[in-house]
């Protein structure tokens, strides 16, 4: 009885073993780590794969396939026609969008196939390319890593330090499919190297509708409440004269957020929104005599309205644009839910109208290591 009981429960060991069967070789498989739409001049989709190479035989180490195609899917099945491994489309890690894409509006449903696919993976990283997605998936650096990484640590580093957005397919479709604000990604091109210029901003239907540089992006970064880091800024301090030819009329500083309050009201068919935003930091730098000692409280002050223009000029760009990537609508809609379901189909239209109220308070803790 016991070596019967011994032997049951070797077998019942041995089945729940996660078993070696089945397993595949990473040099058989090809790895979609970076994937690219975009249109052609004759505005054909154009569907583009790099994927690593782990040949020791091999020169180059990433191999680039494109395909015109009618689909994203059905470029899937060019791209096993043509490669020697098995293709894996789960590891992506970045989506390309060509910015000639964008500029239509019919463009957001060729993603299905990364919602409806269960192989597929929605944590890639949505970046739009200022120019021809070709251009960057071709691009092969020397001195750097191979393309899907360097991209991707390019964009992680460029977040962190607050200088853009970090949009997965996951939360696209989330902004895509939420009526109380507007879509925001990633912006790169390629000049002689891979530069993130800051944020594109797209509609609800996913067309392209303007840029933001990387001082607006942080803007709205501190907005949105999503902030990695700190947030350099230098603000030119009126009233101080540049001496000759240099910029010796700017301060620069740190500053982290300690908290953004936005409040909503609405009267006489309008909303209004007042945003308290609460930062403080240090001095970084200082190229004009000061002293900040004795009139500390002034320079704050100054800097407060420069930045109250710079938060209050990037909301009219958005109100101009019918956009709204802070994500307002969902203030108005948690506060003001009777009036805001009456233009929640045509929010951007209601957000243009809009009064937006920035209030800014800068508390600078020191100024800095010297006086």
């Amino acid at each position: 009885m016991k070596r019967w009981i011994r032997s049951v429960a070797l077998a019942v060991c041995i089945a729940i073993l996660p078993g070696c069967w089945d397993q595949t070789n990473i040099e058989d498989l090809t790895l979609g780590l970076s994937i690219g739409l975009d249109l052609d001049e004759k505005k054909n989709l154009m569907v583009y794969m790099a994927s690593p190479v782990f040949s020791k035989e091999a020169k180059k180490k990433n191999e680039v396939f494109e395909f015109r195609s009618k689909t994203v899917r059905m470029a899937r099945n060019k791209f096993d026609s043509v490669v020697s491994a098995l293709t894996v489309g789960g590891k992506s890690q970045v989506l390309l969008l060509g910015k000639r894409l964008t500029e239509q509006a019919d463009w957001f449903p060729l993603t299905d196939v990364f919602f409806r696919d269960g192989k597929q993976t929605v944590n890639a990283k949505v970046v739009l390319v200022d120019g021809r997605v070709s251009d960057v998936i071709h691009h092969y650096p020397n001195d750097k890593p191979r393309l899907s990484f360097h991209l991707t640590r390019l964009l992680d580093k460029n977040n962190r330090r607050n200088f853009t957005v970090r949009t997965t397919i996951q939360k696209l479709l989330d902004q895509k499919y939420e009526k109380g604000m507007t879509i925001s990604i990633s912006e790169l091109k390629l000049d002689k190297e891979f530069e993130v210029t800051g944020t594109a901003l797209l509609d609800n239907k996913g067309k392209y509708k303007g840029s933001l540089n990387q001082q607006e992006s942080s803007l709205l970064l501190i907005l949105q409440q999503r902030t990695v880091e700190e947030v350099p800024f230098s603000i030119h301090v009126p009233n101080e004269r540049k001496s000759g030819v240099f910029a010796s009329d700017i301060v620069s500083f740190n500053a982290g957020t300690e908290k953004v309050k936005i409040k909503t009201d609405y009267n006489q068919g309008k909303f209004r929104f007042d945003v308290g935003i609460h930062l403080s930091g240090a001095l970084t730098q200082r190229l004009f005599p000061f002293d900040f000692a004795k009139k500390g409280g002034e320079l704050e002050a100054i800097i407060e309205k420069q930045l109250e223009k710079q938060f209050s000029d990037l909301v009219k760009k958005f109100q101009s644009q019918q956009l709204d990537p802070v994500g307002f609508g969902i203030y108005a809609r948690a506060h003001q839910y009777k009036a805001y379901r009456q233009v929640q189909q045509q929010w951007g239209d209601a957000f243009a109208k809009a009064d937006v109220n920035v209030k800014v308070k800068l508390t600078l803790k020191s100024s800095g290591a010297i006086k």
